[in-house]
């Protein structure tokens, strides 16, 4: 039975059978009944109590004919999820969000969504990248759940009610609702269009879990290597985290650009433990030992200026090395170009879409805002020091993971498609490719990744430590040829990477295409077309 049917179905439960239904009922037989697929799932610790044949028989009436009972273990495993909540106080709804994110950071996921449709409210969990269904609930409960967690349990930084049709931002600090391992979690709020909604809005929620790695030890180089970066971007790492200049941090969302960003700064207050560091958050996602942690007021209307003012103040503040979080504004952009170019190390995040599209995404960021800070000035060695392009793609696992070159025909064309596999051909040979690993079809026993044919997550990244050779083709515009120029140095692109991790049979090359947004060949394309 498909999660997706079962979400359909439970829908249709929900349209059917409201929530004051099941709130007749007794929540001794409540708790122990789903309803899913028009057939009624029993723990067999209640056949014959009597409120549970009353329930069964008004159900039959209704048109539900089949019912089936389930060892308690069974029912608690494959169908408490499914059960209708009927949620009338605080109490009860701040017991249902601890246990959401209970069950999320037992499955190690980095998000929960909590989507309000205007029919139901669907609950996933964003685990090893990838979004995996969890339950539904009635949309009454739901739509508590979500005014509460934002009102009641988070604090918000825009001091605001909630609203259906306004987006919203908050953080959940209180230890009661956090598993002891996260340190907050930050709460953000989207009004989506709902046409079969009262009022035509519903919600999208996303909390994102903040899990605390304060107590990650070792060098930058043992900690790099624990996040999957090879022995070659380590170094460059090393090397930059020498100089002075921006060393910026790119990637998509969610693909550990903060958590690298903390393992760096980190790894510096050990190493140089007689500098001042001082970063700008908004808000502080994760505690960085011996750092002085600037917060963006939030008492101001405009969060630019707030962000742009904490920026200011930090610099004010007698710094060695400054971290500003992730530059979003031109006007950010440009504060932390001026910070490096007055002499400190400045490390940020930006989004791109590999390493040396960080500069084309600057010059744009800065072309409407300042005449001062112009491509041959930002090109400077003193300026701009280094670039880090990172996506994260899950590792298949060990212990269910199959040998490509054992399965038969039918299977090989399940196990990766064609267009996968012709990109696959153009960058390894056939006995490559019978050596790699995919992720088992049939891994329904495994234990040990909990069915899911994954175990945790690796790195696929490029590290780039500017030279002047670079820095003089791109001054002129020559990103394509500041590209060559590392290549020639025999440095490794994220596709690179990622090519060497399918080979050592790390990861699933359908899961890694998924991940990276290109196919694995692309390097061809871009070097034949010149970077066109």
């Amino acid at each position: 039975m498909s999660q997706a049917m079962s979400i359909s179905n439970q829908s249709y439960i929900v349209d059917q059978l409201d929530a004051s239904f099941w709130s007749q009922q007794p929540e001794a037989i409540r708790s122990r009944v789903a309803l899913v697929d028009g057939i009624l799932h029993i723990s067999e610790e209640i056949r014959g109590d009597l409120d549970m044949l009353a329930l069964v028989a008004t159900l039959r009436r209704k048109g539900v004919l089949h019912y089936k009972f389930h060892s308690p273990m069974e029912f608690a495993e494959n169908y408490t999820k499914f059960i209708v909540r009927c949620i009338t106080n605080k109490n009860e709804i701040e017991r249902l969000l601890i246990d959401i994110i209970g069950r999320a950071y037992k499955d190690k996921a980095s998000d929960i969504h909590l989507t309000d449709n205007g029919e139901y409210t669907r609950i996933q969990f964003r685990i090893l990248g990838m979004l995996c269904e969890d339950t539904a609930l009635d949309i009454e409960t739901g739509r508590q759940l979500i005014r509460a967690t934002y009102e009641h349990v988070s604090t918000s930084t825009d001091n605001q009610q909630f609203s259906i049709n306004a987006r919203c931002d908050g953080r959940i600090t209180d230890r009661v609702y956090l598993p002891e391992n996260v340190h907050s979690i930050r709460v953000h709020c989207e009004p989506i269009d709902c046409p079969q909604a009262e009022g035509g809005y519903g919600t999208f929620m996303t909390l994102r879990l903040l899990y605390d790695s304060t107590e990650a030890q070792g060098t930058l180089a043992e900690r790099m290597e624990l996040l999957g970066f090879v022995e070659s971007q380590i170094e460059d790492m090393e090397f930059l985290m020498q100089r002075t200049g921006m060393i910026m941090i790119s990637g998509a969302t969610g693909h550990g650009k903060t958590t690298l960003l903390k393992h760096i700064i980190e790894a510096m207050t050990v190493a140089m433990p007689y500098k001042a560091y001082h970063t700008v958050e908004d808000p502080p996602e994760f505690p960085l030992k011996n750092v002085h942690q600037i917060r963006v007021s939030t008492n101001v209307q405009d969060k630019l200026v707030a962000y742009l003012d904490a920026m200011a103040g930090a610099l004010r503040s007698d710094p060695d090395v400054l971290m500003f979080g992730e530059i979003r504004y031109k006007e950010a952009a440009e504060v932390a170009i001026q910070a490096a170019m007055s002499g400190h190390p400045v490390f940020t995040t930006i989004h791109s879409s590999n390493a040396f599209g960080i500069v084309t995404r600057l010059v744009r960021m800065l072309s409407s805002v300042s005449a001062m800070i112009t491509l041959d000035s930002l090109c400077d060695s003193n300026v701009l020091a280094g670039l880090e392009y990172q996506r994260l793609i899950p590792k298949l696992c060990p212990h269910c993971k199959r040998l490509f070159g054992d399965l038969d025909k039918a299977e090989k064309q399940i196990a990766i498609p064609k267009r996968i596999m012709a990109a696959l051909e153009r960058v390894m040979d056939f006995e490559e490719i019978n050596k790699i690993y995919v992720r088992s079809t049939g891994n329904d026993n495994c234990e040990y990744c909990n069915k899911r044919g994954f175990k945790g997550q690796t790195v696929a990244a490029e590290v780039v430590a500017l030279d002047q050779d670079m820095l003089s083709a791109m001054r002129v515009g020559k990103t394509f040829e500041a590209y060559n120029i590392w290549r020639s140095k025999g440095k490794i692109s994220f596709l690179d990477h990622a090519i060497a991790l399918v080979k050592q049979g790390v990861v699933d090359p359908v899961f890694a295409t998924v991940r990276l947004a290109v196919p694995l060949d692309f390097n061809k394309f871009f070097e034949t077309s010149g970077g066109k």
